[in-house]
């Protein structure tokens, strides 16, 4: 009997590293960002790094993955990494945002908090590491 077994893409230190560091690039640029982390996407079985700002709203997604590319290329090799690809873009008000803020807030800072396997309000989160949630 054959079974299917889906292993996990792992999150490397690279990835942690250039999701900090880029962090602190777009806060460098003045860019607001209410939450910043790691995403693990079980459907795709992929990491996405995110990003929830007001300035998505009021700039548009357009401007703001702009000064994301801006960022990364000050990051160089740390880049590949983290590459636009696998950026996303969220309203301050998303959902994942308003879940994350009732179980953590980090403040302005960026940590690295790894949150597995936990459940938020009926939602169930198979994995993330978060620098941010203010």
């Amino acid at each position: 009997m054959a079974e299917n077994t889906v292993v996990k893409d792992q999150l490397t230190d690279a990835m942690v590293e250039a999701g900090a560091e880029l962090t602190r690039k777009l806060d460098e640029a003045g860019l607001l960002t209410n939450a910043a982390l790691w995403l693990f996407v079980p459907e795709i079985n992929e990491w996405r790094l995110l990003f929830a700002s007001p300035e998505v709203s009021a700039q548009g997604p357009r401007q703001v993955y702009e000064q994301i590319r801006l960022a990364l290329e000050q990051l160089r090799d740390k880049a590949s990494a983290a590459p636009l690809s696998v950026i996303g873009l969220l309203d301050q008000d998303a959902e994942l945002v308003k879940l994350l803020k009732t179980a953590i807030r980090t403040g302005s800072g960026i940590d690295r908090i790894r949150f597995s396997k936990n459940v938020i309000n009926g939602h169930f989160i198979e994995d993330a590491l978060i620098y941010r949630v203010a």
